[in-house]
This record gives C-alpha cells, sequence and structure tokens, in this order.
C-alpha cells in the first residue's frame, strides 16, 4: 500500500545506513555469516517490497506472546566494547503499540546465560507515541544497557511478550559514530576532492591514489591509496605559508580496509615547510578513535593529532604528509586541519564578539528533592509555568545572558532505574528547554544529583515516599549503566536541538572508586549518548564536586589524579569540554587564592597544555563580602582573556550567592542584603541580540 505523504515526510527524516560506523545485518537479505534460524517459539518472518525503510524491502514479522525473531553468528564473537549501540527501523503497522513498545531487545553469547534484555519503548526516534499511520522510526539501544556482564556477543534477540506483527529493516550494530566535518572550525583539504589550492602532486616513493565510492566517511567517495614501502601520501600547498599557531590539530578518517594492522598504526604523520628540514612526524596508532585495534573490518575511524605533537620548531607549514614505512593499501577520508577559534566546538548559538562564548545563569528550582537530595525541609521544589518562565526569559535577555544552566533531579525525571521516564516532569523540563531555546538562549541539561539516586523516592503511583534508600554509584547498587540509561533517554528527547549541552552530573564526591573507574564510567555514558546520533557538547565532571581545586590534587581511592585519569576521554564528535565550580575563596589550600582569576589558573594552564576546553557552570562569592565585585571582576576578566580555554561561565543564584534582583526563581530569598549587579560590564555592553 502507498504510503500518504505525511509518512513519506517522516521516513526522509530516518537516518540513512552508514557503513562508516554501522555494520548492517540486515537490509533487503539477512548480511552473509549471520541467520534468522536461530528464531523461536511461535514466530514467522518474511520479506515485502510493498513496506521498507531502506534498500528494496523489509521483513515483516509475526510473533507469538513468548516468542522471537533472533539473528545469530554461531562460532563468531563480537566485542561489547568495540560495538556501542544495537539499532533498527520498525514498523508498528496495526499493531497494539504497548505490544510494540514491549518487545525486548537480548544481546547473548551463544553457550552463556543472556541478559534480561531491554523494552525498546523509550529508545524510539521518532517516539512510537507520534507516529503516524504507516510510519517508520528508528530504535537506537545503546551497549551500554544492553551487555549487562556479557564481554562478547553473537545474537540478536526480539522478543513479543504479547501476539504481534511489525516490520522490520536495517537492523545494524554500530561503532561509534564519526563526527561531521565542521567548516566553522576546519579548514576541509580533502573531501570527495583535493582543496583548491592543495595538491596530491606532492606524493612520492610510488604512491598510487584512486577515488573509491563503495567505502567513504563523507560526502560521496573516498581516497584509496596504495603505498609501497618508504612512500607517502602527501598534500602541498607550495607558495602558500600556514603559520602553526592558527591551527591546533590535524585529523582525518581512515579505513584500514584488510591491510596488516601493524603497518596501518605506524603511519606517520609529518607536517613541514617545503624548503625548511622537515619533522620525523608522529605514528597515529595513539591518536585514532575508535582505536584501530578495536575497529571492525570494514569501519572508519577518525585520526586527530594535535598541532603540538607535529611542528617540532616550525612556525609556519604548507605540506602534510602520511608516510609508510611498510607496504600499506588504506581508505582516507574528510582530511582537515582544525582551526584555533575561542567558539565552542560546534558554535552552538550566538556567542559574544570578545571572551567567552557562553554567559549565563544558573536556573535552580525543579532539581531539589525532599530529603534525598540533602535538602531535608526546603520549599525550593517548583515546575514552573509557561506563564513564568516567559517572564523569567525576558527578564534574563534584558540582562544580557545568552545561556540558562538548568539543573534537574535524576529521582523526579525517572522515578525506578531503568524505568521510563516521568511524563509529567519530563514534559515540564521539555516546556522550559524549548521556550528558552527558541528564545535564542543556550540550555545546559544539568542532571544535579551528586552521583547518587534515591532508590524508593516514589511509589507506583508516582508519590514521593519516606521510604527511600540513598545510592552513589560503584556501591553495588547503582551502576553506570543506570546513568547511562537515563542520559540515552534524554539524549533522544533534545538530540535534535543544536542548543542544548548535556551536563552529565553535578558535582560528584565520595565516590567508592579510583579516578581510572570514574572516567571509564563518564565514558561509556558518552559513547551512549553519542550512539543515539547526538552531537551536542557535553560537559563531563570530575570526582570531587568539579571544584577547580581538586583537579590537581585528588586522587580518589589511591588512583591516579583527576587531571591524569581524564585524559583517557575520548569523543566520538570531539565536541567536550570539562565541567568545573570555583567558589571564591576555595578554601582548600591548592590554589593561588591571591585573587579569583589566580585560582583558576592551575586548571587553565593544564587545559591549554592538552588542548582541552573548560566550563565554568557554578561561580560564586557571598554578597556580604567587600571584595565581591573586584573579584567577580577579576575573575570574569581572567576568563575573557583565555578564551582559548574557557568557554562559559553560569553562576549560582541563590543566597548567599544570588546574582539578581529580580524574583525570578521560587527559591529566592530577600534578606536585606542588595545582591551584586556584577554582570554589566560582561554582559550588557558586549551582548549580542539573540
Amino acid at each position: 500500500m502507498e504510503a500518504p505523504a505525511s509518512s513519506t515526510d517522516r521516513l526522509l527524516l530516518l537516518p540513512a545506513m552508514n557503513t562508516s560506523y554501522q555494520t548492517v545485518l540486515y537490509d533487503d537479505a539477512v548480511t552473509p555469516g549471520w541467520d534468522a534460524g536461530y528464531s523461536w517459539g511461535n514466530v514467522s518472518h518474511g520479506s515485502t517490497t510493498s513496506i521498507k525503510a531502506y534498500g528494496a524491502s523489509s521483513m515483516q514479522v509475526t510473533s507469538a506472546a513468548d516468542s522471537a525473531l533472533a539473528l545469530g553468528a554461531d562460532g563468531q564473537s563480537f566485542s561489547t566494547n568495540t560495538y556501542t549501540a544495537v539499532s533498527f527501523a520498525i514498523h508498528p503497522g496495526t499493531a497494539n503499540l504497548t505490544a510494540i513498545k514491549n518487545l525486548k531487545l537480548i544481546v547473548s553469547q551463544e553457550g552463556v546465560d543472556g541478559n534480561g534484555g531491554v523494552t525498546i519503548g523509550n529508545y524510539a526516534s521518532p517516539s512510537f507515541d507520534s507516529l503516524g499511520a504507516g510510519e517508520w522510526t528508528r530504535v537506537t539501544i545503546p551497549m551500554s544497557a544492553l551487555k549487562g556482564s556479557l564481554t562478547t556477543f553473537n545474537k540478536l534477540t526480539l522478543m513479543a511478550q504479547t501476539a504481534v506483527n511489525y516490520g522490520i529493516d536495517g537492523i545494524a550494530i554500530e561503532i561509534p559514530r564519526l563526527p561531521a566535518l565542521d567548516t566553522s572550525t576546519m579548514t576541509v583539504l580533502y573531501n570527495d576532492a583535493v582543496a583548491s589550492g592543495w595538491s596530491t602532486g606532492y606524493s612520492w616513493g610510488g604512491t598510487t591514489l584512486a577515488p573509491d565510492t563503495a567505502s567513504k566517511a563523507y560526502g560521496t567517495t573516498s581516497m584509496k591509496v596504495t603505498a609501497p614501502a618508504n612512500s607517502a601520501l602527501a598534500l602541498g600547498a607550495v607558495g602558500s605559508s600556514l603559520p602553526v599557531s592558527n591551527h591546533v590539530a590535524v585529523s582525518f578518517a581512515i579505513n584500514p580496509g584488510t591491510s596488516n594492522l601493524t603497518a596501518i598504526q605506524a603511519l606517520k604523520v609529518i607536517v613541514s615547510q617545503e624548503g625548511v628540514d622537515g619533522n620525523a612526524g608522529v605514528a597515529i596508532s595513539a591518536y585514532a578513535n575508535p582505536s584501530l585495534g578495536s575497529l571492525p573490518p570494514g569501519h572508519w575511524t577518525r585520526v586527530r593529532i594535535p598541532m603540538s605533537a607535529l611542528k617540532g620548531a616550525l612556525t609556519t607549514f604548507n605540506k602534510l604528509t602520511i608516510q609508510s614505512a611498510t607496504a600499506v593499501v588504506y581508505g582516507v577520508d574528510g582530511i582537515v586541519l582544525e582551526n584555533d577559534t575561542t567558539n565552542p566546538p560546534t558554535g552552538l548559538g550566538k556567542t559574544y564578539p570578545t571572551g567567552v562564548a557562553y554567559r549565563g545563569i544558573n536556573r535552580a528550582g525543579m532539581e531539589y528533592g525532599n530529603d534525598w537530595g540533602g535538602w531535608t525541609g526546603q520549599t525550593f521544589y517548583e515546575m514552573p509555568s509557561s506563564t513564568q518562565i516567559t517572564a523569567e526569559l525576558a527578564y534574563y535577555k534584558g540582562k544580557g545572558f545568552n545561556l540558562i544552566r538548568l539543573p534537574i533531579s535524576w529521582e523526579r525525571l525517572q522515578h525506578t532505574l531503568l524505568g521510563p521516564l516521568n511524563t509529567a516532569y519530563s514534559n515540564g523540563m521539555m516546556n522550559y528547554i524549548n521556550l528558552a531555546t527558541a528564545q535564542g538562549f543556550t540550555l545546559v541539561l544539568d542532571l544535579h544529583n551528586y552521583n547518587r539516586y534515591a532508590t524508593g523516592a516514589f511509589d507506583g503511583a508516582g508519590n514521593q515516599t519516606g521510604n527511600y534508600v540513598q545510592r552513589v554509584i560503584g556501591d553495588g547498587t547503582l551502576t553506570v549503566n543506570h546513568l547511562a540509561d537515563v542520559w540515552t533517554k534524554l539524549a533522544n528527547l533534545v538530540k535534535t536541538n543544536p542548543k542544548v549541552i548535556l551536563n552529565l552530573m553535578n558535582e560528584p564526591h565520595d565516590l567508592p572508586m579510583t579516578s581510572t573507574t570514574w572516567f571509564a564510567g563518564i565514558q561509556t555514558v558518552m559513547n551512549a549518548v553519542r550512539a543515539t546520533g547526538s552531537t551536542q557538547l557535553i560537559l563531563v565532571p570530575n570526582t570531587r564536586a568539579s571544584d577547580v581545586g581538586h583537579w590537581h590534587t585528588w586522587a580518589p581511592g589511591g588512583g591516579p589524579l583527576d587531571s591524569v585519569a581524564a585524559l583517557s576521554i575520548t569523543d566520538s564528535a570531539n565536541n567536550y569540554a570539562f565541567d568545573m565550580h570555583s567558589y571564591y575563596p576555595e578554601g582548600y589550600g591548592s590554589n593561588d587564592e591571591s585573587s579569583y582569576g589566580a585560582q583558576l589558573t592551575a586548571v587553565t594552564h593544564w587545559a591549554r597544555t592538552h588542548g582541552k576546553k573548560l566550563f565554568l557552570s557554578e561561580m560564586g562569592i557571598g554578597i556580604h563580602e567587600s571584595f565581591a565585585q573586584p573579584q567577580i571582576t577579576n575573575a570574569l576578566t581572567f576568563m575573557n582573556n583565555n578564551s582559548d580555554v574557557w568557554i562559559g561561565w553560569s553562576p549560582w543564584d541563590l543566597t548567599h550567592w544570588q546574582l539578581t534582583t529580580n524574583n525570578h526563581t521560587a527559591d529566592y530569598t530577600t534578606n536585606g542584603i542588595t545582591p551584586i549587579n556584577w554582570y554589566a560590564a560582561f554582559l550588557t555592553a558586549n551582548f549580542l541580540a539573540l
């Protein structure tokens, strides 16, 4: 049956299959090496050409209760660490929507006890509830939510708990997807063709180049490189000289193909200036994300090497070389110079003409709990109405803010771990987000839970209880997978809004783990977020309340310092910053506290040394302090002067750090002290209209 026009429009929203990061298990037919014969119970499946999401046909499944469609690859093992998600398109047809939402996806290894699986209801984009008749959606479930204790898998099962019919198409297992090329922050040297002014004619040693349309990371074609031993692909712009100081990195996508992996890892990147002695170069092995060793056959990864590691004594360059020590064949695509810019990695929203890009405020209220959040006796919790939000936004806009940090409560958002999001709370949250971003604000979505979650805070009817138990990630009950689950669901809600920043956890502290374990867990959460398709800016917290003083002194559990362990973080979208908090004076004795700016110096030096970005999502000085105004001015001036590192700030706005005079939140308290109108010199005068 021909789908109506609205269905065709919606179908166009489904992401295309992309073999640069997806291993396709079914598209028109089951992929060789996999077999649908592992299906069990009373289930049947066949193909149809009249309804499909991809290619020429889809698979139509008729399943009785307690039956399952299962794809297996017996005799094989796939790493649950290499693959970060399972995804597929699904067509509910005329089936009961509840039955569709309750379909359970299970990954397992033949011969090993399976996992309980994950119901698919919360992982569809567009959501099941928003689908019209005859429309498809795509379900993406992060491996972190599926794998349990498995390290390998070779079977995917979609189990029906009640009788149901559905269409399924484009079944894939996914590695982290490659970040898009961003011409606002990159100079592209090759994408489908070599950029004007550059030439591959500088290649030497018998290297040959050919276009390849069958396998590509970007655009319509990639470059296939066949390099004998001691030869090189070289891109040159003779007659030009580019300052190394204008570029922070060289990056490109690479597909190892069937080449010897050791030879690929030993490929050496060299920047040089024609006529000047070159540098020895840097082997690419440690700079690939995903790592070359974890890359499935036929897939692409992206190599990003900081210019600081490449430039040596050069001040200018005009040639980029990829040199092979032994014979090798590989694909290369999306070769770029990453430009030095003070904008955030993806340039979200409008920015100020000088200094940091984001200047905002914390909007407290929605995050407060009742005892479990440590706020015994508080009365601050509120879900603001649209009328109240509109008034607040007008106030913030008049002051010149371009960013709002919105703290939220995990328990209020998700009443049970791994459960669905609470509709009333998530709708209120999305109402604030949508109204704010429609006004031009960037919105930091802040899970304000201190690395904790109170189980039992709500009963089955959604009412608060006093029978909660406070849990902390790593205590044996609360796990990283729980955090990955809630962030997967949040990311699916907001991933199409480029003006939302994801603040993974507010002020983790007193953790039963080392910093190595903590940042490995955060990596899992980041991978889960990226598996949804989100490329938004992520703020990464540290293990000691994100404060700047402990960054270079704190080593929980006898492990390495936070500032060392944090270097393990990678991001397939290359769009993250480290979340920092700093109240003055700090009081820990680990920083120079001669001024507020001096308090920020050590972490600024660390970030610049390692090519990292920072965001000060909380700051403040007690309003009664005589030095408050000049020291706040000192801190903001310091960040503006170091905007290559600092991308923004959002002070806390409650007594006794309150900043504004307007009663814009429910927890504003009048105490007879005039709040500091410190923002005038840093906001309104320099503000770009939203």
